[in-house]
């Protein structure tokens, strides 16, 4: 995709830069005066046509070559006009007509030479706000946030014209933490253009920097449209919701999933809302009602398990964790339903008699050896020892059946590492990072077990990866807000 930004400086670039920057370099070369006539005049091919028979005998003129290939780049013949810029670059390799418009090119097309081109430019004009800002924009796509927003800090008055580069920009504010800044940015956006992707980004930013009122204050125009989204809705109800107004979260939460049935971000979002204010079988009532629309929604069926474990109800319960299994064998259990079902509102030793049980019923059943595991490792810390070992037993057995179940094995690496036993902390870690390289759980428990060998190396290299881990989850969050600004994606 050539952003608009891109769009914007290829044309100031063009034709306020080059073009004068290859006359100043050749005053008085009459070739270079009548090719430069040629490209005012819009006659392109003329103006290759003379270049050609000056580099018949000059193959390694720079300013030709640069001229030559600002004409191949009218005609939108990019490939060839790159070719030229760079003939021209291997003789003269600070010339700056042929770096900027190889920088054009590279840009435009992605191309992992325009960083280095960008940087060519800046050694020799360190202010230069176009470079600057095609820089910040390529760091965000790198996911530099810290270097993106060095770059658009020093092109600010050219970014003015390029809502995708002021919203990358206030995108990587919030990434970093100026909250304030970023609303500052989105704010003059939406005074800009108000769409709803705009408006819903900067509520967002709002809500995340816990001005509950202004965000809310933000959505406002939306919510009065009769063609608000379902994303404005759901957006609002967890603002509304965070700022204690559960009858308007539940009311705005409805309406989104009247807006979009076939959303589950919606059901999931009710469900949470009826856990916390403990109105569970209302919240199973609205999760039927998606699974009608939905029926092969694991994280539904999930939730609609968490439900149930508050009513005791463990049979159906379990029915609903085996099913969420099938349809997503990757879904985390011990990160969503046994984080609700181990709150303080559950009799824990209950809720271990129970799974303990069903295990011994279905020894072949991998979630059930898992869920049973996960229990015993959340059990009472008096029998910690003797639980903990029952866990390892029992989450082994789980891989057994199904060795790429990746809760378990990051389950397994905890509980080796709470036993000391590190090298099979590690070989574990490995099989899990062989199977998903961004598993942090698992690159965490390795790290620590290295650590406590006393491999410094080996733990240098794992915070550097983890790091990279963590500036992914930076990119996701900056990206988040330029995607669609959807409040029911994963957020930030």
């Amino acid at each position: 995709m050539i952003h608009s930004l891109a769009r914007h400086l290829s044309i100031a670039a063009l034709a306020v830069v080059l073009l004068p920057g290859v006359l100043s370099a050749q005053t008085g070369n009459e070739d270079v005066q009548n090719i430069t006539s040629e490209l005012k005049a819009n006659n392109y091919a003329q103006a290759i046509a003379d270049a050609d028979k000056i580099l018949v005998n000059h193959p390694r003129d720079c300013p030709v070559l640069t001229l030559r290939g600002i004409a191949l780049m009218r005609q939108d013949k990019t490939s060839d006009a790159r070719q030229s810029f760079a003939g021209a670059l291997q003789s003269c390799p600070t010339f700056l007509p042929a770096l900027e418009g190889a920088a054009q090119i590279d840009y435009a097309s992605h191309a992992p030479t325009a960083a280095g081109i960008l940087q060519r430019i800046l050694e020799q004009r360190p202010d230069d706000q176009t470079s600057h800002a095609m820089l910040g924009s390529l760091s965000f796509q790198h996911g530099d946030c810290a270097a993106a927003v060095q770059h658009f800090e020093k092109s600010l008055d050219l970014i003015q014209h390029s809502e995708e580069a002021q919203r990358e920009y206030g995108s990587c504010l919030f990434t970093q933490g100026d909250e304030s800044k970023a609303q500052q940015v989105f704010q003059q956006i939406v005074t800009q253009n108000p769409t709803e992707t705009n408006t819903l980004a900067l509520a967002y930013i709002q809500w995340k920097a816990k001005d509950t009122k202004a965000a809310l204050g933000t959505l406002q125009p939306l919510l009065a449209a009769a063609d608000a989204s379902s994303r404005a809705y759901s957006l609002a109800a967890q603002v509304a919701e965070d700022a204690g107004d559960t009858p308007h979260a539940v009311e705005w939460l409805r309406t989104a999933i009247l807006k979009a049935p076939t959303d589950p971000s919606n059901y999931l979002l009710f469900a949470t809302i009826s856990f916390n204010h403990a109105s569970y079988q209302v919240g199973i009532d609205i999760v039927n009602a998606g699974l009608r629309e939905i029926p092969g929604s694991a994280r539904l069926y999930l939730a609609r398990g968490v439900l149930l474990v508050q009513l005791s109800n463990y049979t159906a319960a379990v029915a609903d964790f085996q099913k969420a299994h099938a349809l997503d064998p990757k879904l985390s259990f011990a990160q969503d339903a046994m984080g609700m079902i181990r709150s303080q509102q559950h009799d824990a030793a209950g809720s271990l008699a129970i799974f303990e049980q069903l295990a011994a019923q279905h020894p072949h059943d991998a979630l059930l050896q898992y869920l049973y595991a996960e229990a015993l490792s959340e059990a009472d810390t008096n029998s910690g020892d003797q639980n903990r070992g029952k866990a390892i037993a029992a989450v082994r057995s789980a891989l057994k059946l199904e060795p790429d179940y990746q809760p378990a094995r990051d389950l397994l690496c905890s509980l080796l590492l709470q036993s000391n036993n590190y090298p099979e902390v590690i070989r574990q870690a490995e099989l899990a990072l062989k199977n998903d390289p961004t598993d942090e759980a698992a690159l965490y428990q390795e790290m620590q077990a290295e650590r406590r060998l006393g491999n410094k190396e080996a733990v240098t290299t794992m915070v550097a990866r983890l790091n990279d881990l963590k500036k992914q989850e930076r990119v996701a969050r900056a990206r988040y807000l330029l995607a669609d600004s959807d409040p029911n994606r994963v957020s930030p």
